[in-house]
């Protein structure tokens, strides 16, 4: 089985500003506490302490300090967020608040990441570079933005055109033979009419696994991304953005490994702990292993057991696994913004997007040399396309409304052919070749309003919005499909649905004091259903009999405080959240054995809640010292949890998966003068989270699906000089070279094993960088 991989995504950290300016070298800037940080996460620019509602915000300068230039660099800067891997380290997907998305399911994803108000996708294949800011929002989002999501929505903004010609030029160079050079360069072309800025990024880098049975390296990174931007303004109160982004990525992923194995005799659909061992001479006849052996000389021949036990012991940097393993991904987003005010009160909006990925890649399932799962040397490979036009009014009314009004259209395709080589225990018996191939269309209507009303009463307003939606989806199997080939009866291989929805938002908040504001919100959202690539296409849904999903809706309330201001004489921000949330028909993966064939259903649990309390905050001790932190805390679980699956038993869900009960992040950032015109910086950061789960069955049915927690450091040491805009930095990464794991898939019920993929190694890189 392979997943049709999200499309496109994005990150975050605590309260750093949104606005320091992204020209200044990060030795050069001054403490977090005495910058604002605007938001627009209510699409109206506010300093995130007035913004009611749990925003986390990353500023460009944080992006160059702490090295961040991956997705899953993020988890660590972000409270509350859980960056997860699914079959390998380019399979990713967020989890915010107890939503995420299971692989092989082919739900959308529960946070959706956003390019200059462009909902793209999912995650996987934005360049974070060159960015003014990503806000990250916590919690159902349906009646302000493009898309509805039930866990959250991740907004990166670009860096626009500057008014003055200049630019930067960044570098960096580390062991397993990094290399990242990024740069932008601003041109006005007209005055203040027309400015142009270009920027693109290089990143190179060896990998650190070592895979025993190709003699090659995995984990190897080559990426190429060209950013345009250009800003018009014609006339007073109308502007045009246009931003064209490029990315290609090449190289191989990380690969999962084998993490756990049943013992001989539990229950699986194809009991690899079985069949890869001398024991399968008691099924097939005396020899069996011997001629398996003989036409796999490169597997351990022990047997799988045996072998699960040895890969524990050498780490999962040294794997043994015999599927092809490469990644290719091309990719364009153009978001073009044009914005007309119509009064002094009152402007129009046109936010029009257009995305397109193109894609192929291998890698391994079962995590070991046995011919169990892997995609084989054709891989997977598709072209996902997304067009998307939104008009919008904003404003406000006699100085105390402010609100926005719009309409939103979009249409996606997705074209993509995936490979599956299953049970290859060949010369005894041939392996199953399979195919899953079609094209997923979406196209989705909705209409929304928002406003936020000022009382007049001391700093109190009411806010309320709502949003219809109509999702219409539509799945067509390609005529190599193995469903279409070797058909059942009753099979509809061209699925069509149409989902209608409502979403809305109250709110109450209270600026009780400058420095103190009070909130209290209730949402509503959902996430669209529809139909499982690799299920069988059988009228109905998943729970019953067929393939289909239905929508997935969350509820939620949340209180919350933001506090910026003095204790005693120091500068001091703060915030708090708590929530609870309620959720129907959650959208899971189920893995198993439908009308004799081996497949990725996803089925509707009942209902679950998820409770959890969100802090972060930063003080200044000293005018060159900040310290900060977050923690929170999550009590995600299912309610109702059995489930009919179709053509299998009832399914107990168990445990909730991706989201640790405890996470936090403290750091440390001093920032002081050496000279007239050299400061320097010096800022360490530590990450920990509580165990998690990576299956929503590991106490019956996938047992083993538990990854422990772990702690990362990170230290960053630099100099800068004011006069002459340069900085010199050295970054480490994972200190302490932790072995840690990101996520894993549990195919214990069909496989009789587990797989996990491991996180990053210690990374040292020395960075230098130019201001012009």
């Amino acid at each position: 089985m392979q997943q049709v991989p999200p499309t496109i995504s994005p990150p975050v950290t605590p309260a750093t500003p949104a606005t320091a300016n992204p020209a200044a070298s990060p030795a050069t800037s001054v403490n977090d506490s005495d910058m604002d940080i605007i938001v627009t996460a209510q699409r109206r620019a506010e300093t995130l302490e007035r913004t009611a509602v749990a925003v986390s915000v990353v500023s460009a300068e944080t992006l160059i300090e702490r090295a961040i230039t991956t997705e899953t660099d993020l988890q660590s800067a972000v409270p509350g967020l859980t960056v997860k891997t699914g079959q390998n380290e380019n399979q990713l997907n967020f989890s915010l608040r107890g939503q995420s998305v299971d692989p092989f399911s082919s739900s959308r994803p529960s946070v959706l990441p956003y390019f200059n108000e462009v909902q793209v996708g999912g995650v996987g294949g934005t360049a974070l570079y060159d960015l003014s800011s990503v806000q990250v929002l916590k919690g159902p989002q349906g009646t302000l933005f493009g898309r509805n999501s039930t866990g959250g929505a991740v907004l990166y903004t670009s860096q626009k055109p500057a008014k003055e010609f200049g630019g930067y030029i960044l570098a960096r160079v580390g062991n397993f033979s990094a290399r990242q050079l990024e740069g932008a360069i601003d041109v006005p072309l007209i005055g203040d009419v027309a400015l142009l800025r270009v920027a693109g990024q290089i990143q190179r880098r060896d990998g650190f696994q070592r895979n025993l049975y190709r003699d090659e390296r995995l984990g190897e990174i080559r990426r190429e991304n060209v950013r345009i931007s250009l800003t018009l303004k014609p006339t007073s109160g109308l502007s045009n953005d246009l931003v064209v982004d490029y990315g290609h990525s090449d190289g191989n992923s990380l690969s999962s490994v084998v993490y756990n194995v049943l013992p001989l005799g539990a229950a699986a659909f194809v009991p690899f702990n079985f069949l890869f061992s001398p024991a399968v001479d008691s099924a097939f006849g005396p020899g069996t292993w011997a001629a398996y052996l003989a036409a796999h000389p490169k597997v351990d021949p022990d047997g799988l057991i045996p072998f699960a036990a040895k890969q524990k012991a050498r780490g999962p940097y040294i794997v043994d696994v015999d599927s092809p393993n490469y990644y290719r991904q091309t990719k364009v987003i153009v978001s073009n913004v044009t914005a007309l005010k119509i009064s002094p009160a009152a402007t129009i909006k046109n936010v029009l997007g257009y995305v397109r990925a193109k894609f192929s890649g291998a890698g391994e399932f079962d995590g070991t040399p046995y011919g169990g799962d892997a995609n084989g040397p054709d891989g997977r490979a598709g072209v996902i396309e997304q067009f998307s036009e939104e008009l919008q009014v904003l404003g406000t009314i006699s100085g105390r409304l402010d609100y926005v009004a719009g309409g939103y259209y979009s249409h996606e395709t997705d074209n993509t052919r995936s490979t599956s080589v299953i049970f290859d225990l060949a010369p005894v018996s041939p392996p199953i070749n399979q195919i899953n191939n079609g094209k997923f269309t979406n196209d989705t209507y909705a209409v929304y309003a928002q406003g936020t009303y000022d009382v007049g009463l001391a700093g109190l307003k009411l806010t309320a919005g709502g949003r219809y939606s109509i999702e219409k989806t539509q799945f067509v199997r390609a005529s190599d499909d193995t469903y279409v080939t070797a058909p059942l009866p009753a099979y509809d291989f061209n699925q069509r649905a149409t989902f209608k929805k409502f979403s809305w938002t109250v709110g109450l908040e209270d600026q009780v004091t400058n420095e103190l504001l009070l909130y209290a919100k209730a949402r509503r959202s959902f996430r669209s259903g529809g139909f499982n690539y690799f299920a069988p296409p059988t009228a109905g849904f998943g729970n019953a009999s067929g393939g289909a999903y239905r929508p997935e809706t969350a509820t939620d309330v949340e209180l919350g405080a933001k506090y910026r201001g003095f204790v005693g004489n120091l500068p001091v921000r703060f915030n708090f959240a708590a929530y609870n949330m309620w959720v129907i028909d959650v959208q899971r993966a189920f893995y198993a054995q439908i009308f004799g064939n081996l497949a990725a259903i996803t089925v509707n649990v009942p209902r679950a809640q998820i409770t959890g309390i969100e802090v972060d905050g930063s003080i200044d001790p000293v005018s060159w010292l900040t310290i900060g932190g977050s923690a929170n805390y999550t009590n995600a679980r299912f309610t109702s949890n059995i489930v009919n699956v179709v053509d299998n038993p009832q399914a107990r869900f168990d445990t909730y998966p991706d989201t640790p009960e405890f996470a936090g992040a403290i750091y440390a950032n001093i920032k002081a003068p050496v000279s007239d015109h050299l400061k320097a910086n010096l800022r360490g950061d530590i990450y920990a989270q509580t165990f998690t789960y990576f299956s929503s069955t590991a106490k019956s049915l996938t047992p083993g699906a538990k990854i422990p927690g772990y702690a990362l450091a990170n230290l960053r040491a630099g100099i800068g000089d004011i006069d002459n805009n340069w900085s010199l930095s050295v970054v480490a990464k994972n200190v302490f070279d932790k072995v840690y794991y990101t996520g894993g898939v549990g195919f214990a019920n069909i496989f009789s094993l587990n797989t996990v993929v491991p996180g990053d190694r210690r990374t040292f890189l020395i960075e230098a960088r130019f201001n012009f």
